[in-house]
């Protein structure tokens, strides 16, 4: 029986931060936390590494507590990974080393999305009809209270999340990505 997850890893140590940065470990922690077990060989095929290339990475991960080996689902060969928690979040950015461990880590996620807006763009017109039309990129200024700036993040995350965890792929489905952020904008 597999062990129970945490609900949320909070992570403050600058090092942690930024050792989630490097752009192979954005890949696999977003399938892992995604839902998936996945070995080191899937991982790395959705990014440029090796499979050893990868198991690095995945070893590093580990011992800084984000994945875990699955041991529910041995193949014999290589032991799959999963997320160490149901999800992750960074807190605490009071000293100069937080706050540069996060900048690194939300420039490696902002550049893990656009690649994906890129593909999709790319991909678009070769996509099943069914599928095409179906993506939305909004970018904009509102200006709002904190208690408003509350209200619409609860209000979207309720909102999304009949889907989130749907996390197995079923007959007809296709991967999508979700990226929100709400972030008060000091003058």
């Amino acid at each position: 029986m597999p062990r129970p997850r945490r609900k949320q890893l909070k992570l403050t140590d600058p090092r942690t931060i930024k050792a989630l940065s490097h752009p192979a470990r954005i890949a696999a922690i977003d399938e892992l936390y995604g839902g998936r077990v996945a070995t080191s060989t899937e991982l790395a095929a959705l990014t440029d590494l090796s499979a050893s290339a990868m198991n690095y990475h995945m070893r590093a991960l580990e011992k800084l507590g984000i994945v875990e080996r699955d041991d529910s689902a041995r193949d014999g060969r290589e032991h799959p990974w999963r997320a160490a928690a149901q999800g992750l979040s960074v807190e605490g950015l009071q000293s100069r080393a937080q706050q540069a461990a996060a900048s690194l880590l939300s420039g490696a996620v902002v550049d893990n999305l656009r690649r994906s807006v890129d593909r999709y763009a790319a991909a678009e017109a070769t996509l099943p009809a069914e599928w095409q039309d179906h993506a939305n990129f909004d970018s904009g200024t509102v200006y709002l209270t904190p208690d408003e700036t509350r209200d619409l993040i609860d209000a979207v995350m309720a909102a999304a999340k009949p889907y989130r965890w749907r996390r197995t792929r079923r007959k007809g489905t296709q991967r999508v990505r979700i990226a929100l952020a709400i972030i008060p904008d000091p003058d």
